[in-house]
């Protein structure tokens, strides 16, 4: 009775369920709902057709219209926003090699990133922004993930002004493309605010001495991408970028004037923004919040306010102990999640420790840089970035005590942590 020739349409498109970013970017892919892939069923079975339809794939039907999920060679459905632009009235919809590509280019991105190698980074990302830009329009999370990820590589370079410039113009697509309460969006402000930060203070002359620096807050701050930005997924997550590069000098007596204190300024109202998006997304004790916290605490400090920069990193550093030992307690919680966490938490200790400093309570901050230096060793390695600042916070306590012998033992280290990781890296 209902004939071979019954095509299926899908539901209304904007009913959807969320779930992780596909390879490409922030879109979400569709799952049909129970009632349909029951109907669908039974036109198979009516049909002739046989063969049994999970619900994670619909299987490839001459007749039929389906879906297409997962890792495999079937077509993808024009009902798939990613694709929302090719419309719903073509059959199914074969991925084009600029698709392949910018994936491909994506996955270049960061593994040079990740090995240092920046200008061939630099050289993929530009390319994968053009693609992007072109084959999918301004107002796609690809576009404005390529864009985030190239302004990372050119403030890996040092190239600040370029870099804020490529954050400013992610900030604006990722709102056109998924709103501002996305968590993308949300990212992107935590770059571009950490990168004013560091911009404002770099020109602004630090007390005598200060020369300790907060570690990366955060970890990557790339978009689109499986891990994240996001995020992760924020991304998380391993590697430098995502704008938390140490704040050099923490000797400001105040945000500074002119152009240096208006970043500062616009750097806060990023962040705080950024942290109510997060807190409505995903709670106040979520890593992410915590996270933003403790950036927030580094602009609060630059701007002299030691106080609350206090109350903050006290609050964060609270939050993500509780976080690590939550995750640590839970069977399935896996190493690398575990590890992200004491990372997280080794920032926010050694962003105390450097306050305490300033406060002139030396034995605190030694207890800080002392705790966040063990979190470093033990979830990244001796010989990262992160690791080898804090050892250099606590060589800098060393010396302002007036034990210039300890002080000389823990440069000695980082030398030869330094070196190690030199060796690995031209091993591998």
């Amino acid at each position: 009775k209902l004939g071979i020739g019954l095509r299926l349409e899908s539901p209304d498109p904007r009913v959807v369920h969320m779930r992780r970013f596909s390879r490409l970017s922030r879109g979400f892919a569709l799952r049909p709902p129970p009632s349909t892939v029951a109907a669908h069923s039974t036109v198979m079975a009516a049909a002739g057709l046989g063969g049994a339809v999970g619900r994670r794939r619909w299987r490839s039907a001459a007749p039929l219209r389906c879906w297409s999920r997962g890792k495999s060679a079937e077509p993808y459905s024009r009902y798939d926003p990613l694709h929302a632009k090719h419309g719903p009235a073509a059959e199914t919809y074969v991925p084009p090699a600029t698709e392949a590509r910018i994936r491909s280019l994506q996955q270049q991105i960061g593994k040079a990133h990740a090995a240092g190698k920046y200008d061939e980074a630099r050289l993929a990302a530009a390319e994968c922004r053009e693609l992007a830009l072109s084959h999918f329009g301004p107002d796609h999370p690809v576009s404005a993930s390529a864009v985030n990820n190239l302004a990372l590589v050119h403030r890996s370079l040092g190239e600040r002004e370029r870099a804020t410039a490529l954050y400013r113009e992610a900030l604006v697509l990722y709102r056109r493309s998924v709103g501002a309460e996305h968590q993308s969006t949300a990212t992107v402000a935590s770059n571009l605010a950490l990168l004013l930060r560091d911009s404002s203070v770099a020109t602004q002359p630090a007390a005598e001495g200060a020369t300790e620096e907060d570690g990366e807050l955060g970890g990557r701050g790339w978009t689109g991408e499986s891990s994240a930005d996001g995020a992760t997924r924020g991304g998380g997550g391993g590697g430098r970028g995502g704008g938390e590069d140490g704040v050099a000098g923490g000797g400001l007596a105040n945000g500074g004037g002119g152009a240096a204190g208006d970043a500062l300024q616009e750097a806060r109202s990023l962040l705080e923004g950024a942290i109510l998006t997060r807190r409505r997304l995903m709670g106040e004790t979520h890593p992410e919040v915590s996270l933003g916290m403790a950036q927030l605490a580094t602009v609060l400090r630059a701007q002299g306010d030691l106080g609350a920069a206090s109350d903050l990193l006290e609050r964060a550093t609270e939050q993500l102990d509780a976080s690590r030992f939550a995750a640590e307690a839970q069977a399935g919680e896996g190493a690398k999640v575990t590890a992200r966490l004491g990372a997280l938490l080794a920032g926010a200790l050694n962003s105390l420790g450097l306050l305490r400093k300033q406060q002139g309570r030396f034995a605190e901050a030694q207890s800080l840089y002392t705790r966040a230096s063990s979190l470093y060793d033990t979830c990244t390695s001796t010989s990262s970035p992160d690791a080898v600042v804090c050892r250099h916070n606590l060589a800098e306590l060393a010396l302002a005590a007036g034990d210039e012998t300890r002080a000389r033992a823990i440069q000695l280290d980082i030398v030869r942590r330094v070196e190690a990781g030199t060796e690995r890296s031209a091993a591998d």
